[in-house]
């Protein structure tokens, strides 16, 4: 049978047995005090590589975004005696 949004009973059963198992798994491997420091040790090492990552691409946005800032103000700066000269032409 199934119910309105197209699974079947039996899928369902089936869905809640693997989630069933992988949280008992889970409950097992973490009940050892050796596995809860294992799992501990490689969370610290992928977070202290995501957090240099993020140093990293955070320190090469900041570069980029500090070059295009100098060349927007050279362009303006360029542009402002582009229109002064104009305006000493039109004077004369």
């Amino acid at each position: 049978m199934t119910n309105k949004k197209g699974m079947s009973a039996v899928g369902a059963g089936a869905i809640g047995a693997v989630v069933g198992a992988a949280v008992g798994a889970a409950a097992v491997v973490l009940s050892d005090e050796k596995n809860r420091e294992a799992i501990s040790k490689e969370f610290n090492k992928v977070k202290k590589e995501g957090q240099q990552m993020y140093s990293d691409v955070k320190g090469k946005v900041e570069d980029i975004a500090s070059e295009a800032q100098g060349k927007a103000e050279e362009t303006v700066a360029q542009g402002e005696k582009k229109v002064e000269a104009v305006k000493e032409a039109i004077k004369k």
